[in-house]
């Protein structure tokens, strides 16, 4: 596994998940918490805090990353005895969307921003600083699969998850099928295996209405 990738792949997911100018979720909450579940795993793989055997997943190292979305995520799993990667990204899914938030607020990528209404409190919720932000991580995608450029191993793990939560049908749906086709072949020649189990799972985790969660 590569060294942690200077872009969070978690922080990127949300980006590329979210509407730049409403702000809004382009995927069901319960799936975009499966996607940021499994990239937040995914970033404990390239910290080498984690190891798989097969479909299960061990803590080889329980050293805090230093960042306090992945270190949360770390010391409940080193807490627990082994399990299998689905259990994991399922366990995670309902509570991986307000660590991956709090990390983007804390970036200045979210701010808060209350809404007064006629009557009552108002309300508060999280806006992007920059609407072009969420644009982003999919359009360095689709251009380096333009000039027929490896992906960095972070940036094929996104474009897997992008995949197996059907988030490409609003982020890629431009890939024409020469650049779908190279991007097939990179998953094939150069994703390392314990992304490409990940990646599986994700996808299984998005088609079911309830994923197993560890216990």
């Amino acid at each position: 596994m590569t060294s942690p990738p200077t872009a969070a792949p978690a922080d990127d997911f949300y980006l590329a998940a979210h509407d730049g100018i409403g702000g809004r979720s382009l995927l069901p909450y319960r799936v975009l918490g499966v996607g940021l579940s499994a990239a937040l795993l995914g970033e404990l793989m390239f910290w080498r805090r984690l190891r798989t055997d097969g479909d299960l997943v061990y803590v080889s190292d329980t050293t805090p990353t230093g960042d306090p979305a992945t270190s949360a995520v770390l010391h409940r799993m080193a807490d627990s005895s082994p399990y299998g990667i689905g259990q994991w990204i399922g366990y995670f899914a309902t509570g991986a969307a307000p660590l991956v938030e709090r990390r983007l607020v804390a970036a200045g990528v979210l701010r808060p921003a209350t809404r007064r209404r006629l009557l009552g409190p108002g309300t508060t919720t999280l806006v992007l600083a920059d609407p072009k932000r969420p644009g982003e991580p999919a359009t360095r995608i689709r251009t380096h699969l333009s000039y027929n450029d490896d992906l960095d191993i972070a940036d094929l793990m996104l474009a897997g998850l992008i995949l197996a939560t059907g988030l490409d049908e609003f982020v890629l749906g431009t890939c024409n099928p020469r650049d779908r086709a190279r991007l097939s072949d990179q998953f094939r020649r150069r994703m390392p295996p314990p992304l490409a189990t990940l990646v599986g799972h994700t996808r299984a985790a998005s088609a079911d209405p309830a994923p197993a969660a560890a216990r």
